[in-house]
């Protein structure tokens, strides 16, 4: 039987590239090829062929009727149409019973709730080719929606200025836009802390250039009118 891997697949090979070529220093394309011969090809050039992307023709977007004939997207946590007791698992690439999405660390540390929320984004930014050869209900039960929605609500309100602002540098080509990048990127950074002093303590870990960084952030922060 042929191989063929679904989009939702392929999309996971190229997190997985992503997180391999960070944890080794490799390039991305170097990753990519080393997912694809863990897979039997001896390239990702090889592996992709064998996609649904691939091969789809370009199509205009579909009526409602076509829509209904299209194969169904799923997000992380959403419900089997199948089967109702079962919930799709973006990262097993399963459906899975309700008490597994029960345990918030159960995939390298990143919670369902904000598994859910990452897949939203995706879906969200998928281009007209790929809305002409998938379809998601608009009412779609999903199982997280309601608990994800709370939790970045409290998320967002628990971020100190500070946060929010340094955020908003992430384009900057400077020291300061390399440390709001990194602290996007950390999961655990402390987003409530409200004085340098908190900060410092947390990123000295890092070395004196981070500290530096933080100093000139800082610095620039307060000049800007802001304060903790």
């Amino acid at each position: 039987m042929a191989i063929h891997f679904s989009s939702a697949q392929i999309s996971r090979f190229k997190r997985q590239a992503k997180k391999l070529a960070d944890q080794l220093t490799l390039t991305h394309s170097e990753a990519l090829d080393r997912i694809a011969r863990e897979h039997g090809f001896t390239n990702w050039s090889l592996l992709s062929k064998h996609g649904e992307t691939s091969t789809t023709p370009r199509a205009a977007k579909p009526t409602p009727s076509q829509t209904a004939l299209l194969p169904r997207y799923y997000l992380h946590g959403d419900q089997d149409e199948g089967d109702a007791t079962l919930y799709y698992c973006a990262r097993c690439d399963i459906f899975r019973e309700p008490s597994h999405f029960d345990d918030q660390r159960v995939h390298s540390g990143e919670s369902h709730e904000m598994r859910y929320l990452a897949s939203v984004e995706r879906w969200s930014e998928r281009g007209a080719r790929s809305r002409a050869t998938w379809c998601r209900p608009e009412d779609a039960l999903n199982l997280l929606a309601a608990r994800a929605v709370a939790m970045n609500a409290a998320y967002q309100q628990s971020r100190s200025p500070f946060h929010r602002w340094l955020l908003d540098q992430v384009d900057r080509d400077d020291q300061v836009g390399d440390l709001a990048v990194d602290v996007r990127a950390d999961r655990n950074f402390p987003v409530t802390a409200k004085t340098e002093l908190e900060l410092q303590l947390y990123l000295s870990k890092y070395g004196d250039h981070v500290i530096e960084s933080l100093r000139i952030s800082w610095r620039e922060f307060l000049a800007k009118g802001h304060s903790d």
